[in-house]
């Protein structure tokens, strides 16, 4: 690649979104679980999408569920998640419950043919996650996971930078993802540090992304070494985790993730071989050191992602009947690389993969 090219990828490059092969009707959607992810992200996202009616919230908890479909002016509430999707009504819902209740909400659903869009983790096992996928490839619907960080224009920025060669071929990769923990993101939510409910600690809940991001960006782990502990909280479960990587391609990497970071560190350095790209979620822009004397360049980050977001996109996804960007086998994907972390600290061994499921041995 010419220095001139590399030089313009400061300029800024248009993304178009997508606008064809809607259907006439409206999706008639539900969110099952009514805590913090779902009144922050999923319910004001349907909420303001003209594409989607929101026809209807569930909880176990009759008082949430009442208080939130008033709050959000949602015309019905169910305790049942099995009630609400018999009912008929529903075409697509997100699932917003604690890790260790996705399989069996998501399968059910998929068995009734209605599109299902889960918060991350997929599961806390990957032969859950094996049966969620086995459920939507015999659905009519599909399975989408909600790796947020995907909709990032960051890494979407990111992906155009190393896809257009500008810093070579990719050597190596630092990434860390770690912020201050659940109690800054939802105080009253206590399962995420219950090992039983949420599967692990800050490995499973935000390394995930991580995992994800990696698995986007730079291909299939082939292998890794890791470590997970408990240094700062008072907790039963994890909350630092870290892993030397080796890529398929060969290219090798260092993995970070903790709760206790405040302020939250989300970053990545990619060591190419004509340039470094260096990658910051709150940066307005991704910074380029480049070789050949072309120095250093700031590649601006548009405000918006191509998709709009998770929700937006697995709204249009249904009402297309199309694949979503984010399927089950990326969010097993991701689950897979957290798994493997797990698996060698605990056994002091490199781990390679594909990783063995139960039904394996």
């Amino acid at each position: 690649m010419s220095n001139d090219s590399r030089v313009n990828m400061g300029q800024e490059i248009m993304i178009s979104s997508e606008t064809e092969g809607l259907e006439t009707e409206n999706l008639r959607a539900a969110v099952i679980g009514t805590g913090a992810i779902a009144q922050r992200l999923h319910i004001p996202a349907y909420r303001t999408s003209d594409l989607v009616d929101l026809v209807a919230v569930c909880d176990v908890e009759e008082k949430k569920a009442a208080t939130v479909a008033e709050e959000f002016e949602i015309d019905s509430y169910y305790t049942d998640y099995i009630e609400m999707i018999e009912s008929g009504s529903v075409d697509a819902v997100s699932v917003c419950l604690p890790n260790h209740l996705h399989k069996e909400v998501v399968c059910t659903a998929l068995e009734h043919d209605i599109h299902v869009l889960c918060e991350k983790p997929i599961s806390t096992s990957l032969a859950e996650a094996d049966a969620m996928i086995d459920a939507a490839d015999a659905s009519e619907a599909f399975l989408m996971i909600d790796q947020t960080e995907r909709f990032n224009p960051v890494y979407e920025k990111t992906k155009e930078v190393l896809k257009k060669g500008v810093i070579g071929d990719v050597l190596s990769v630092r990434s860390r993802f770690s912020h201050p923990g659940p109690e800054g993101w939802s105080p009253r939510s206590t399962w995420f540090t219950d090992a039983d409910t949420s599967g692990g600690g800050a490995l499973i809940d935000i390394g995930v992304h991580n995992a994800d991001l990696i698995n986007h960006l730079f291909g299939s782990v082939s292998s890794l070494s890791g470590y997970s502990d408990t240094l700062s909280m008072d907790a039963d479960v994890e909350d630092t985790a870290v892993a030397a990587l080796r890529f398929e391609d060969g290219t090798l990497g260092t993995f970070e993730t903790a709760w206790r970071t405040d302020p939250e560190s989300i970053e990545m350095q990619i060591v190419g071989e004509e340039g470094v790209l260096y990658v910051d979620k709150v940066a307005p822009s991704l910074r380029l050191e480049l070789g050949n004397d072309c120095g250093t360049v700031d590649v601006p980050i548009p405000e918006q992602s191509k998709y709009g977001g998770p929700v937006e996109h697995f709204i249009r996804s249904a009402r297309t009947n199309s694949e979503p960007t984010v399927t089950g086998r990326d969010g097993k994907r991701a689950l897979e690389v957290v798994m493997g972390i797990y698996q060698s600290s605990e056994s002091g061994q490199r781990v390679h993969f594909p990783l063995e499921t139960e039904a394996d041995k």
